[in-house]
Formats: C-alpha cells, sequence, structure tokens
C-alpha cells in the first residue's frame, strides 16, 4: 500500500527527471577553453548544437573527425568566441600529414572563426557525401591543400576564408581543391565567394581554386587570388551537366593561366592580370572538349600570351564577346575560330587572330584605364570600352555587382562615374564592408508541453534578417509562409506533438531554429483525502468518531486499528479503545494513491500514545536518498541547459579540468 509521502514524493521525483530528460533532448552551448581537447569536442556534437571555441592555441594529437549530422531544423555550429582572437586548431610534430580537420559525412554544419594550420596534411578534407556545409572567415595557411572537396557532395558554401601559403611538406597545394579526376566524384550545387587565396607556389602544383571534370553547377565567384603554382582558377567539364559560373573575381601573378577552362562554363567579368602566364587559356584538358563556353565581358591586361584558344573551330556553343584584351604586343595564341561568336571586344594592339569583325582597336591600357599599372582598370571618361560591347551577349551586372544600362560597354566594369564607384583592387577580401554575416535567431515556445487541443506561444527575435519564413511538422495552420523578424504567436490548438521551424535569411545565408511542442492526455491528478477523528483523545472504553473526504478517488481501504473497503466520502465509530490507536485510509483514483492517517489518543492508563506522523501538507517529506536523486538530475540539467560560466580571472578553467562536460558527459549519461 502506497502512503500519501511516497505517492507525491514519487510524482516530484518524476517530474524532475522528465524535465532533465527533455532538455538532454534539446540542443546545447558548450564553451571550449584552451588545455581542453576540441577532437573530443567536435566528436561529441549534435544535432543542433554549437560549440564556443575560446582564443588560444589547440593541437590534438588525435585525428580529428567531424561526423555530426545536423538537420535544417538543428543545424551545427562550431565557431570562435566572438570579439576574440581566432582560436589556433593545429597538428602538433607527432601528427605529420594528418588533415587538421576531417568533416565525413556531416550534414548542416557551419564552421566560422578559426585560425587553422597543419603538419604536413589539408586544412579541411571533406568526405563522406557531406551536404549543406559552410566554412567562413576562417584563416588556413601553413598546410598542403587549403580546403579539399575529396568525395561527391552538395551544398557545400566557402566564404570569405583566408588561404595562404599551401603546399606543405611538398604536397600539391590548391586553395580549394574541387572534385576527382576523370570525374570519380562530383561536387555540384556549391558557392564558393569572396575568398581570399595566395601563395601557394610552395607547391607541386598550387592552383588557386580547381574545380574537377564532371563537378557541375558550382558558382565561383567576387575572390581575390595571386602568387600561385598553377592557374589562378581553373574548371575542366560538366559531362552534359549544368555549367559551372566563374565571375567577379581578380587575379594577379598567376602560374600557367589566370582562368583555363576547358568546356561548360559561363566566365564573365573576370579581371586577369596575365604578368608571363595566359591571362586566359582554353583547350581539351583530362577528358574535356572546348565546347558550351562563353567568355564575356572580362579585362585582360597582359599575359604571355594573353588569350590562347585552341581546339575551339566548330566546337558548340564557344562565346567570345565583350572583353577587354589589353596585350603587350601582338600576343595571341589562337587557333582556327570556325564557328565561335567573336563580338563586342575592345583589343590592343589589333591582331589578325581574331575576326576584325569581333572587335574594335583600343586606345592603349593608359588612356583607356584609370592606372592599369595600379590594378585600377576601371574605364576613364572618354574610354574605347565605353559603349563598346555587343547588346546579343551582355551580362546583367559588373564587377561591382552594379547593374549594366544601356548600350554595353566592353571589359568587367560599366562606366558610370568618373572615378570607381566599387570597391577597389587590392591583396585582401574583395567587398569586405558588403560582406553580412548570416542572421542570428532566437526561437522559443512556452510552454513546450500541452494538453491535445490546447495551444502554445512562439516568440522569437531574429538580427540582421531580411525575410523569415515558417514551417511546422505535423503542418499546423497560422505557422506557414512569411512571417516578421521579430514577433509572437499563439498557435491554434494542437492535436500532436508538433515540430515549429522558423528560418530566416540575408545575403550571406540562412539560420534556422525549429522547438518541438510535446502533446498529450494531461496527467490525472492524485487523490486528496482529509482524515479526522474526533474527539481525537479518548478514555479508556470510549469511542471516536473518523470522518474523511477524497477527491480524484474511486474507492478507499482501512487499514491499521480498522479495515475493509470504504466509500469515498463518509463516516464511522470506532469501537471502544483501550489503547492509543493509528487509523489508516488509502484512497485510489486514476491518478495514484493517498494515504492518510489518524491517531486517537487513550488517556487513563490505556497505553502510551503514539506520535502522529510529520505533516507535509499533504505531500511528505523527502529522504536522503530521493533528496540525492533530485540533486543529480538537477545538476545534469543545469550542465547542459547553461553555457558554461567563464573560468577564472585568468580566462580559462582549472588545471586538469577536463573537456566541457555537457559536451560529453551528457553522451554518455543517455
Amino acid at each position: 500500500m502506497t502512503s500519501s509521502r511516497s505517492t507525491n514524493r514519487a510524482w516530484a521525483v518524476a517530474a524532475l527527471l522528465t524535465t532533465v530528460a527533455t532538455s538532454y533532448a534539446q540542443a546545447a552551448e558548450i564553451e571550449l577553453f584552451p588545455g581542453q581537447s576540441f577532437e573530443a569536442a567536435v566528436e561529441a556534437l549534435d544535432p543542433g548544437d554549437t560549440l564556443i571555441v575560446h582564443a588560444g592555441s589547440y593541437a590534438d594529437t588525435g585525428r580529428i573527425s567531424i561526423t555530426v549530422r545536423g538537420t535544417a531544423a538543428a543545424p551545427v555550429l562550431i565557431k570562435g568566441a566572438d570579439g576574440e582572437a581566432l582560436p589556433q586548431i593545429t597538428r602538433p610534430a607527432s601528427a605529420q600529414a594528418q588533415n587538421t580537420i576531417n568533416i565525413e559525412g556531416a550534414t548542416h554544419l557551419r564552421i566560422t572563426r578559426l585560425e587553422i594550420s597543419s603538419n604536413g596534411g589539408d586544412g579541411i578534407n571533406l568526405s563522406g557525401t557531406p551536404s549543406f556545409i559552410t566554412l567562413d572567415n576562417l584563416e588556413i595557411h601553413d598546410v598542403d591543400v587549403g580546403i579539399n572537396f575529396r568525395s561527391s557532395m552538395h551544398d557545400i558554401t566557402a566564404r570569405h576564408n583566408h588561404i595562404h601559403h599551401t603546399g606543405q611538406n611538398g604536397g600539391t597545394g590548391e586553395g580549394m581543391y574541387v572534385g576527382c579526376n576523370d570525374a570519380a566524384c562530383v561536387v555540384s550545387d556549391s558557392l564558393i565567394e569572396n575568398n581570399w587565396i595566395h601563395d601557394t607556389r610552395a607547391s607541386t602544383q598550387g592552383d588557386g581554386i580547381e574545380i574537377k571534370h564532371g563537378s557541375h553547377s558550382n558558382v565561383v565567384r567576387d575572390n581575390v587570388i595571386h602568387d600561385t603554382g598553377y592557374p589562378c582558377v581553373l574548371v575542366y567539364g560538366t559531362v552534359g551537366n549544368p555549367v559551372n559560373v566563374v565571375e567577379g573575381n581578380v587575379m594577379w601573378n598567376c602560374g600557367d593561366s589566370g582562368i583555363q577552362a576547358a568546356a561548360d562554363a559561363i566566365i564573365r567579368n573576370n579581371i586577369i592580370f596575365g604578368g608571363s602566364a595566359n591571362a586566359f587559356n582554353s583547350q581539351s584538358h583530362q577528358g574535356a572538349t572546348p565546347g558550351n563556353l562563353q567568355f564575356v565581358h572580362n579585362t585582360l591586361i597582359g599575359g604571355s600570351p594573353c588569350l590562347r584558344l585552341s581546339g575551339w573551330s566548330g566546337r558548340p556553343g564557344l562565346v567570345i564577346a565583350n572583353n577587354a584584351i589589353y596585350c603587350d604586343g601582338d600576343d595571341f595564341a589562337i587557333g582556327g575560330l570556325t564557328g565561335v561568336t567573336v563580338a563586342g571586344n575592345v583589343v590592343v594592339p589589333a591582331t589578325s587572330a581574331l575576326p576584325a569583325t569581333g572587335y574594335r582597336v583600343g586606345q592603349g591600357a593608359a588612356a583607356d584605364f584609370l592606372d592599369a599599372s595600379a590594378r585600377n582598370v576601371y574605364p576613364r571618361a572618354g574610354s574605347s570600352l565605353i559603349d563598346a560591347g555587343a547588346t546579343g551577349q551582355v551580362t546583367a551586372i559588373d564587377f561591382n555587382g552594379n547593374a549594366r544600362g544601356g548600350t554595353p560597354d566592353a571589359g568587367a566594369y560599366d562606366y558610370s562615374t568618373a572615378q570607381n564607384p566599387g570597391w577597389t583592387v587590392v591583396a585582401g577580401f574583395k567587398n569586405v564592408a558588403s560582406t553580412p554575416a548570416l542572421p542570428s535567431l532566437a526561437f522559443s515556445a512556452d510552454p513546450t508541453s500541452v494538453e491535445s487541443g490546447a495551444p502554445t506561444l512562439l516568440s522569437w527575435s531574429a538580427t540582421d534578417a531580411s525575410t523569415c519564413t515558417a514551417s511546422a511538422d505535423p503542418a499546423t495552420a497560422g505557422w506557414s509562409g512569411a512571417k516578421a523578424t521579430s514577433g509572437s504567436q499563439t498557435t491554434g490548438g494542437l492535436a500532436a506533438t508538433t515540430r515549429f521551424t522558423l528560418a530566416c535569411s540575408n545575403a550571406a545565408g540562412t539560420t534556422s531554429r525549429s522547438v518541438t511542442v510535446n502533446v498529450g492526455a494531461a496527467p490525472a491528478p492524485p487523490p486528496v483525502v482529509t482524515l479526522n477523528a474526533s474527539p481525537a483523545s479518548v478514555a479508556v472504553g470510549a469511542r471516536s468518531t473518523l470522518s474523511w473526504t477524497s477527491e480524484h478517488a474511486t474507492g478507499c481501504t482501512a487499514s491499521g486499528a480498522w479495515a475493509g473497503n470504504k466509500p469515498a466520502t463518509g463516516s464511522e465509530q470506532t469501537p471502544a479503545l483501550n489503547a492509543s490507536s493509528s487509523f489508516t485510509l488509502a484512497c485510489t483514483g486514476a491518478g495514484g494513491t493517498t494515504e492518510r492517517s489518524v491517531t486517537v489518543t487513550v488517556t487513563g492508563g490505556g497505553g502510551n500514545p503514539q506520535p502522529e506522523p510529520p505533516s507535509d501538507g499533504g505531500g511528505g517529506s523527502l529522504g536522503w536518498a530521493e533528496l540525492a536523486l533530485l540533486g543529480l538530475a538537477l545538476a545534469r540539467r543545469l550542465r547542459v541547459s547553461a553555457p558554461r560560466p567563464r573560468a577564472r580571472a585568468a580566462g580559462r578553467p582549472p588545471a586538469g579540468d577536463a573537456i566541457c562536460r555537457p559536451c560529453v558527459d551528457r553522451r554518455t549519461a543517455r
């Protein structure tokens, strides 16, 4: 038979443990400090987690593999702490030729604000068909390959990363290596933008960005690339898939070629300073034959040769139009151009390598550009480039991202003012001031558990967001489509457990958050029982009257100095009492069983009175074991749901502190 104290005690323990279990299933924010293991932290992440890495050096000896499979509703974030220097993730001497970070099959993962170096391996190596990965605001240096896309994958974004001094220990040394030889793996629908890549020459190859044969539907834009061992940008062919787009990039001191392309690409609005290498080179290469290739609205300055086109004659879909091609001399290496569209170019000097109908002769770099020697190739007023382009091949925007209007100008820029209205070409990131951060988003529900048919209140606030879109699983009326960037909304009555999602976007991308509201029948309350004796003290041989009431009970059972089934409410006279006696009544309902006891004291030598059990207001007192269990559960809950407090004044935890326990212990506690 269950006592009233043990019944209410069980309810309290169950409620707290349920809360703890719920918090374990929610996303965690984990803080990592120097002296702790970056490897252990990232390998223990769950969907929805955020790992904040504080400034300092992390040099794990083990292989670092990130495999967490986040979702659109529960993405994973690994970031350097805001307002601090970039934390340094590196490899010790004992980890020769190991990649610093391996991303293997992960999904919906963002890594940002880290400094990454190596000891002979790649900075970041992606494999195992990952998807929806964002790598941004990283500095990657003294590695072999900066970012290596080494398996089939899709929806990868590499943005605003500084990659330099690659090719460590004599490796191939590409800034970014995208795909596999002979289309053995395919990278698609990915974006490589606004990166700064340079000094890849201490390598056996050292391309800036190389898109391998078969990879398709990728965009390479607004990157600054210089001082490379092989071409600054190299693309092959897509094997019949949609084209790759290379646009708005600037490059100089490129090994072999500024841009080399075989087929299946749109190359537009780029600026190439050729130097001693080819400025633009197109030829058959590793299984790709020229075809389906547009080279439009680019500016080429110098090169040896400045333009090399091989195997173009009679090939389909080839266009060279609206370019500014300024060579140091008649330095062209062009084969036949039968069937090739050549139109709207401005060329210096005049050449027989191009059909005369396909270009006009410019005045020279000094007359047509503001200062080509300082890499300022914006057109001067009166430049030969103005209104020289062919309307049939015009691009919608120019190198600065400004809309082209009227008769198109040749070259990467559209002339609009006497001075360049956009970014000045320098060694650094293009358009730094205009590079937005991803939105930040807070999203919650109150309450997160409701009865069937009851609503909940959703509240959210997004910063740096232009649009927000709501969805729910299962679909719920009222929570779908466009939402304001901040607000609150009461849902309709919920019939089933529902995951609510809000995705807020800006030009940099999308941040999603989700919250699950559990729906179920309300738990039945425990019975409420009162039991009284009147009088509570009698003489030997006298009687007392017991009376009781109960709520939420279907029946009661007596024990102690009386027995048998009793109605839910009633009164009954005791037998003649010769000694103090205890009467217990246990009433049972859908919510459990509640006991109450009362003692009738007999005076006049009828025995020692029995003390009444301590009153707890109907709930009972918790014993030491229950208190310990509650304390342990509460501690575990706080360790998961609360951010790790900052360490002592030195900014780090005590010596010997283990790796961020919410990150690791909660896994073993499950």
